[in-house]
């Protein structure tokens, strides 16, 4: 037997290497709840090399391997949690997602930003790509982060909502894109 050969999952269908290799350490210094793990796996379609992994992101990425992704979806938070209403289905809702989504001003906001598409651009493949979603209240300093990091901006997706709902201020103007 050949020592220290290392032993790669293979994919039962195809005998070649599995595409979801995406390796997350579970094995970190916990403090505080032993039985808290750092994230679980929320859907998982080996088929279609699918895994959609929830917790804190930047945790995440920080203990995947560098450059074993081919692409990032990432729906960042749009710091809008205010306290604000706004009219949903014809009735006046909360704009509050959670104390995640909640502002902790533009500097801060900005310092997050920058730490998790690090994070993203070291588990990125060489030719990897993300694609971010966001209102025009975030995206804009998403991009400007994404421009310091020396990301290479393709495209610029705009959804144009033609049924959008109308919205009345007196004190803004505001788009109807998403």
């Amino acid at each position: 037997m050949e020592k220290n050969k290392k032993t790669q999952p293979l994919n039962y269908k195809t005998n070649i290497l599995n595409p979801l290799e995406f390796y997350i350490s579970e094995k970190r210094a916990y403090y505080g709840d032993i039985s808290e793990k750092p994230f679980k796996i929320y859907l998982q379609n080996d088929e279609h090399s699918i895994r959609l992994i929830k917790g804190d992101c930047i945790a995440i990425l920080n203990q995947a391997r560098e450059n074993s992704v081919d692409m990032i979806f990432a729906d960042p938070p749009y710091f809008l949690s205010n306290g604000g209403i706004t009219c949903h289905a014809g009735k006046m809702v909360s704009v509050n997602k959670g104390k995640w989504d909640k502002s902790n001003g533009v500097e801060e906001n900005y310092k997050f930003t920058m730490e998790w598409l690090k994070a993203c651009q070291r588990v990125l493949k060489p030719d990897g790509t993300i694609w971010v979603s966001g209102t025009t209240h975030i995206i804009y300093s998403v991009g400007f982060a994404m421009q310091k990091l020396e990301y290479k901006i393709l495209n610029d997706i705009i959804w144009y909502k033609r049924n959008a709902p109308l919205i009345f201020r007196v004190d803004t103007l505001l788009t109807l894109r998403k």
